[in-house]
């Protein structure tokens, strides 16, 4: 895209922002100052509260806070509020159709997701900042998510995940400490659905739409009872086709909650189970072929996976006062399955995975006046077992190797406030190690490694005037390498393999240092955040462009390495019916020097894989009443390189896109249907070089969700 078409559009949105009630500094403080004077007002001539009302919001509240300790803990908070975007729960009832979580999360500012399929579930993808989500921090209720060997996590095996969450927080950039994989491009922090808070109640929701997507959810909650128990329960079932020719996806999941809040004392279980059943889509439709069947899919329809995956977490919180406060959470996550892939002549040969991994995890909070004290600590033991089997002959196993992974940290965020100022510190220590045992006929000994990483983070805050807020931060991480890196790609190492990839310390943890300075307007109408980040990678793993035989990115290390930018976020009411939300990045990605192994090839000074310089969204809403609203959605997604040589010909081309979605209530039911890609045009998703042409995923074409949701 021309770069005068680039500054076209960030002026257009910053015009647009400006524009808006809010928009300018000198109105965001008129208003600011309206607002505070409105709200010392307010508090300074208290209103008649019965009594029992009183009690009754206060044990709410208490309560409420006694469920939320683990998650407060890690998630990232003030003095540092820019690089952060949060969604809470009216917004996922009200949009969340059971597409897979990466998907939802599109519209949040500096992501981008694709899948596999094209279109609403299956294998889905997100990326942050142009960064993969094996270097994103997931977690839910605090309880970390990312498989340790590999370090991802698969949506599509939780069908209707979305459906249990109460907020999700995505964090850009080196976020507060949390527990499991480092947060290195950023966090997704989910909060499941609030125990305390959610009335006695529940629903039933049918969804069904384009290429014969068809779901459906059950969901009730007990309320709380006068002795303090109460309890949550979901079960989901969905199919889908898919976009791509053979790329359906069937699932099923169920999530159940329970939990006794006694005044000083609550525990929490929470846990979930998933099958998945997928037609393989993983590799990508050549540019040639997608011009004459835009839904072409080059594996068969005997390309196929079955997994499961379960997590059930035990969390007790003890309230010393009402300042101190601490947690034990301890937890158990499985999955095994396995897939199918095809070598190109003879049978098919099936490969098996299945882990377990068990751990605990331990917050204290403490407030006293202007300091408070968040800390924590994690420790797990997980194994996961790989084997390969011709089929039809499944019991007979060509090998069964086992990677082991232990893990314990611990971390202390301080922060103070005094004046208009707020401070905090964060200090984590973590350590992981890999143990790898071969089959037995592999004709090598055990091996592994461990890596050991200080991770340390200063932020602070300045409120400017009422309403405007100055905010900066510094965080430096290090991440140890996935097993796939470790292995370049391979699943089973042996005697002909090892010289290869030993010793393992060839490929190198990766470190980042992360500068993040803006400032947040805020008035009664409006919010409005500038954030400008500098991430300056050493020894980045970062993807070749290339895919391993079963589907998976190659990824290597380059020395150094950049991203640097501006993420606008705002979100204002135009008038009583009418309000929008908007977000806007431009970014810089560099990598000094890249070295094609495959080409015998340096290439200085060009730019990453997956990483568009420029995406920007916008929602428009009318609501016309309370049972009838309108949105219409805008997406622009630039560019993507295919490949790190800085051929300009090989990347995913730019594009437009379009939504809407029409919601309202009637007859006792909340209907929605959306539209997605109105103008049905053709874009990419992601992509790859392969023999020296492009080679895309594409994005469904002009599709149609129907939802509707019976309350009881």
């Amino acid at each position: 895209m021309p770069r005068f078409q680039h500054t076209r559009i960030f002026a257009l949105a910053v015009c647009t922002l400006v524009a808006a009630p809010g928009g300018s500094l000198a109105l965001g403080s008129a208003l600011g100052s309206a607002l505070g004077a409105a709200l010392g007002a307010q508090q300074a001539t208290p209103q008649a509260t019965p009594k029992a009302q009183t009690a009754a919001d206060t044990s709410a509240a208490r309560r409420d806070t006694l469920e939320a300790v683990a998650i407060r803990a890690v998630r990232a908070a003030t003095p540092a509020p820019g690089a952060q975007h949060s969604m809470q729960r009216e917004e996922i009832r009200l949009r969340y159709a059971g597409q897979d979580a990466p998907l939802f999360l599109n519209s949040a500012p500096s992501v981008t997701s694709y899948s596999e399929s094209g279109s609403f579930s299956g294998y889905s993808y997100i990326r942050l900042r142009g960064i993969d989500q094996t270097r994103l921090n997931i977690t839910f209720d605090g309880v970390p998510l990312n498989d340790p060997e590999d370090q991802v996590l698969y949506f599509s095996n939780v069908a209707g995940f979305m459906q249990s969450v109460q907020s999700v927080q995505i964090s850009r950039g080196v976020g507060a400490s949390s527990f499991g994989t480092a947060s290195y491009a950023g966090s997704l922090n989910f909060q499941s659905l609030s125990l305390a808070t959610t009335p006695k109640g529940g629903d039933v929701q049918f969804v069904g739409g384009s290429y014969n997507t068809q779901g459906i959810t059950a969901q009730y909650a007990t309320g709380i009872t006068p002795s303090g128990f109460t309890a949550y329960g979901r079960v989901t079932a969905q199919r889908t086709d898919g976009y791509r020719h053979h790329s359906g996806n069937e699932a099923k999941s169920t999530y159940l909650s329970a939990g006794w809040f006694g005044d000083r004392d609550a525990l929490k279980f929470s846990g979930f189970a998933g099958l998945s059943g997928t037609h393989m889509a993983y590799y990508a439709s050549s540019e040639s072929v997608l011009r004459i069947d835009p839904q072409d899919n080059p594996l068969s329809t005997a390309d196929g996976d079955l997994f499961h995956q379960e997590m059930a977490s035990l969390q007790w919180t003890h309230a010393f006062t009402d300042g101190i406060r601490t947690t034990l959470t301890t937890y158990r996550n499985s999955a095994a399955g396995g897939y199918d892939v095809n070598f190109g002549s003879g049978p098919y040969a099936n490969y098996a995975l299945a882990h377990v991994w068990l751990g605990a995890i331990g917050t204290l909070q403490v407030t006293r006046g202007a300091w408070s004290l968040d800390a924590g600590f994690h420790a797990s033991d997980y194994h996961r077992e790989h084997a390969l089997a011709i089929r039809p002959t499944l019991s007979t196993r060509l090998y069964q190797n086992t990677g082991y992974k232990q893990e314990q940290s611990t971390f202390a965020k301080v922060g103070y406030t005094v004046g208009d100022w707020r401070f905090a510190a964060d200090l984590q220590l973590r350590r992981a190690a890999f143990q790898y045992h071969p089959s037995a006929a592999a004709g090598i000994a055990p091996f592994g490694t461990d890596w050991t990483f200080l991770n340390p983070k200063l932020s602070l805050a300045y409120t400017l005037q009422p309403g405007v807020e100055l905010f900066g931060s510094w965080g430096r991480t290090g991440r140890e390498p996935a097993r796939a890196d470790l292995f370049a790609g391979a699943d089973d190492i042996d005697a002909t393999t090892a010289g290869s990839v030993l010793p393992l310390t060839r490929v190198h943890p990766e470190q980042l240092d992360d500068f993040e300075a803006g400032v947040r307007w805020r008035t009664a109408t409006s919010t409005l955040t500038v954030n400008l980040f500098d991430m300056e990678f050493h020894n980045e793993v970062l993807a070749i462009g290339t895919i391993s035989l079963t589907g998976n990115p190659l990824r290597k290390n380059v020395d150094r390495s950049a991203r640097r930018g501006l993420e606008l976020d705002g979100e204002w009411r135009l008038a009583d019916q009418w309000s929008t939300t908007a977000n806007l990045t431009v970014m810089t990605a560099r990598i000094a020097s890249y070295r094609d192994d495959a080409a015998a090839k340096t290439y200085l000074d060009v730019e990453p894989v997956a990483t568009p310089p420029l995406t920007f969204n916008d929602r428009l809403i009318y609501r016309a009443s309370s049972t009838l609203s309108w949105e219409f959605g805008t997406r622009y997604q630039d560019r993507g390189r295919l490949a790190n040589d800085g051929n300009a010909a090989m990347v995913t081309p730019a594009f437009w896109m379009f939504d809407t979605g029409l919601s309202w209530h009637v007859a006792g039911i909340d209907w929605r249907g959306d539209i997605q890609n109105l103008g049905d045009i053709r874009a990419y998703g992601s992509g790859y070089e392969e023999n020296g042409g492009r080679s895309f995923f594409p994005i469904a074409g002009r599709s149609l969700l129907l939802t509707a949701r019976i309350a009881f």
